[in-house]
């Protein structure tokens, strides 16, 4: 059930983005979304393709690039990635981090 929210969150933001460039029809969007945020790819373009039936982006090819999941170390300042979301820094151990990427959606080409 995951897919089926980001799913209408892409929608969403799709419908924004074509407004915004005042388009009434969208053949092809190219999407980045944050690793965090995805758990099957293609269940996610499955269910956008099902629920965009009979809107503006009905039959739009859907380009998904993957962003990692990285964090920043407060401690030392370095950025580090993995696959599972760690609660430490893997260089010096502090808990201070924050998500630098990975948990984003963005619409990054519309046609």
């Amino acid at each position: 059930m995951h897919e089926l929210g980001l799913a209408q969150d892409i929608l969403e933001k799709v419908k924004e983005e074509a407004r915004t460039k005042g388009l009434s029809k969208v053949s092809y969007g190219r999407v980045k979304i944050g690793e965090a945020l995805v758990h099957d790819l293609p269940e996610l373009k499955e269910i956008f393709s099902t629920i965009s039936t009979g809107s503006l982006a009905e039959g739009m090819q859907l380009e998904i690039e993957i962003s990692p999941l990285k964090a920043l170390c407060a401690g030392c300042k370095k950025e580090f990635n993995s696959k599972i979301l760690r609660l430490d820094c893997p260089h010096c151990g502090s808990t201070s981090i924050e998500i630098s990427s990975g948990k984003e959606l963005l619409i990054q080409d519309l046609k």
